[in-house]
């Protein structure tokens, strides 16, 4: 994989040994800094917290702006309907190496007397390309918003005009760049005018990753630069806004920690990255912005080297004024940031560490001004400040807030007594030892996992043993044949029309059962009744592209998924 690039993927055999679903990122550690029981509660226990309306502008301003940036005054007139879109693969991915499907190729330029002349016709054309974007890109993320049924507030709590002001205000923030660019006797303009300074990963332009033919606003060789040059110079890599959500991230090279850029600026010979923010800055997230960033700097030093130094970073606050500069990490810092952000990972994602191992402590709730600025007064007194607006309070013991928890051991209902059992108490790993029947070739993947697929006999009872579909076991005996004894050891059960199977992961093994080895599988429990407080709905069929019904229960000892599909969806969810 090339070294010069904003995005890097890792295959899942470069690294056998790290779950790709289980990478540190920015937020977990920034979530951690916080409070570890913050974090245990977000990624261990998956308790996701309601998505407000607020959402919708951020998603939307994001995509509107990346929208204009992709656009081209040569090729779009202010008014224009959207002709860039990018063709994606199965994945989502944009098809970088395809030839086929990239619109740039194939449109014609305008005619030159239609394209922005100087700063204030570019401004102009670039407010009215945002207009033309806005409408389609605020539909979508609230469509999204409204899909989601772990939501709260209303659709009104959410204003349009207000996005559309912060998606201006960030334009203009890309205009100055443009400005910049225009202005500096630093770009290498006559090797873009050639054709030959396309990046391996280029901005998102409308042109497939190989194009070496000049650009159309390309002007003859010792003309000064026009500003629709600087337009197309300064446009900043980003992620392409027809890709799908997580298409376009980083990974560290040895693939345990990943992060995904907003914009990153590169005319001039140096490598700036910007994170957008559609907010006014104010509050104790700022803080942990400033952290993220700095992440990203050591992420981009970790997959560049010396190569492509970071030689800047900004937050663009769309609702505030200036954008907010951060300091770069020292080379020292780097290097003690690998240290710290390794040995978290080692330490809550790695493993699955225990709610004791991940205390209720949170840091102090600082205070900042809009803009990003720390307050005059940086820090609230009250070390418990945290807690007061955290949506976990119900739940920690640590927030002296009053338990929103419930707890039954038992349970009458239609005539009958239920035994109850605590969702901590759950036994969601057995082990079994019987004879290997219909065994079909096993094959190893090039992950290091093993797809193994058997019948276990044991007696009259039967169990299907097959790999899990987020990825099979790696531990298998050689010594696996038709006929032999084994054991099954941590598999995940589960009924399908009244059939036992017994799913493998990194967690599971196979091996020789010894002499007088027993566990049966009719002991193997598939059903329990829990009683719980519902946390969240996270899937609601919808007719269409839905079709499973999912929440998440919390009792006082724990929490966990309950789903279920088509015809099995209880008649009353």
């Amino acid at each position: 994989m090339r070294s010069d690039m904003p995005v890097q993927k890792n295959r899942p055999e470069d690294h056998p040994d790290i779950d790709p679903y289980r990478r540190l990122s920015a937020s977990q550690a920034i979530a951690y800094s916080r409070c570890p029981r913050l974090w245990y509660y977000g990624w261990e226990r998956r308790l996701k917290t309601p998505l407000p309306p607020q959402i919708i502008r951020g998603n939307a301003a994001e995509a509107c702006i990346c929208r204009v940036m992709r656009d081209s005054p040569v090729f779009v007139s202010g008014e224009g309907e959207d002709q860039m879109q990018s063709p994606l693969d199965e994945q989502g991915s944009p098809l970088w190496d395809s030839e086929e499907g990239w619109p740039s190729p194939s449109m014609e330029a305008l005619e030159q007397s239609l394209w922005p002349t100087d700063f204030e016709t570019l401004s102009s054309w670039a407010h009215s390309r945002a207009r033309a974007h806005f409408e389609k890109c605020w539909e979508e993320a609230t469509s999204d918003w409204m899909a989601n049924p772990n939501r709260k507030g209303t659709i009104e709590d959410a204003d349009p005009e207000e996005c559309l002001n912060m998606v201006l205000r960030g334009v203009d923030l890309h205009l100055i760049e443009v400005l910049g660019c225009l202005d500096t006797g630093q770009v290498d303009l006559e090797a873009w005018r050639d054709g030959g300074s396309r990046p391996y990963w280029p901005a998102p332009d409308g042109f497939p990753r190989i194009w070496d033919k000049p650009h159309p606003s390309a002007r003859g060789a010792g003309e000064e630069m026009h500003i629709v040059e600087a337009w197309e110079m300064a446009r900043p890599w980003f992620v392409d806004p027809d890709a799908a959500a997580f298409t376009q991230t980083s990974a560290h090279p040895d693939g345990w920690f990943q992060g995904e850029y907003d914009l990153v600026y590169r005319w001039g010979g140096r490598t700036r990255i910007v994170d957008i923010k559609a907010s006014i800055g104010k509050g104790d997230r700022s803080h942990g912005y400033i952290d993220q960033l700095r992440m990203y700097a050591w992420l981009w030093n970790k997959t560049h080297g010396d190569s492509e130094p970071i030689d800047g970073l900004e937050i663009w606050y769309l609702g505030a004024g200036d954008p907010k500069s951060v300091t770069v990490p020292s080379q020292e810092e780097m290097i003690q940031m690998e240290e710290d952000l390794f040995q978290l990972y080692t330490k809550i994602r790695k493993g699955s560490p225990s709610i004791e191992e991940c205390p209720a402590s949170p840091s102090p709730l600082r205070r900042f001004r809009p803009g990003g600025i720390p307050d005059t007064k940086p820090v609230e007194d009250d070390l418990r400040a945290r807690c007061k607006n955290c949506e976990y309070s119900g739940i920690c013991e640590g927030s002296g807030a009053a338990s929103t928890t419930i707890q039954y051991d038992s349970s009458q209902r239609l005539g009958h007594d239920w035994t109850i059992t605590a969702i901590d108490a759950i036994q969601t790993r057995f082990s079994a030892v019987g004879e290997v029947a219909k065994l079909a070739k096993p094959t190893l993947n090039e992950d290091g996992t093993v797809d193994v697929r058997f019948t276990l006999v044991d007696g009259w009872d039967r169990a299907t043993i097959r790999p899990h579909r987020l990825g099979g076991p790696r531990r298998v005996t050689r010594s696996l044949s038709e006929g032999a004894m084994v054991r099954v050891e941590r598999a995940l059960p589960s009924l399908w029309k009244g059939q036992l199977n017994l799913d493998l992961d990194s967690g599971s093994s196979i091996e020789i059962a010894n002499e007088g080895d027993v566990s049966p599988i009719v002991e193997i429990e598939t059903r329990i009744s829990v009683v719980g407080r519902v946390w969240s709905i996270d899937a609601y069929p919808d007719g269409v592209s839905v079709k499973r019904w999912s929440i998440t229960l919390v009792d006082t000892s724990g929490s966990a998924s309950v789903v279920a599909f088509n015809q099995f969806i209880p008649t009353k969810a």
